[in-house]
């Protein structure tokens, strides 16, 4: 399988892991997504090509804090990786700006390394 069919399949489960309430299928594709935008040089594009930021917002978002956590390691690697205007472009300040009051600790932490990145 390609890194971008990887990418894919990665983003379409998101997808599905989201509309449902298998928090242990979120935190898995999360931990896999970003152990890929930290080992290859194409999944961030492949990612953001097959619509990721809007899943990864959407992620943010979750009540379970380990996936917060992965979604804003994920946006921060996307934002590493050149995807800073596209990120900024898609809304993600007004995204993340509210996870700096997180309950926990490492969520806010990374959120605000993650908003630094869009300065």
């Amino acid at each position: 399988m390609s890194e971008r069919e990887d990418a894919r399949d990665i983003v379409c489960g998101l997808e599905r892991a989201i509309t449902g309430n298998d928090r242990v299928s979120r935190r898995r594709l999360l931990d896999r997504l970003v152990v890929l935008l930290f080992t290859t040089d194409t999944a961030a594009p492949a990612l953001v090509s097959q619509g990721g930021i809007r899943l990864l917002f959407a992620a943010a978002r979750d009540r379970d804090e380990k996936i917060r956590l992965h979604a804003v390691h994920a946006l921060s690697r996307l934002a590493d990786s050149g995807f800073s205007e596209d990120l900024k472009k898609s809304g993600a300040r007004n995204v993340i700006a509210p996870l700096r009051e997180d309950p926990y600790l490492p969520v806010r932490a990374m959120a605000e390394k993650f908003l630094d990145k869009l300065d």
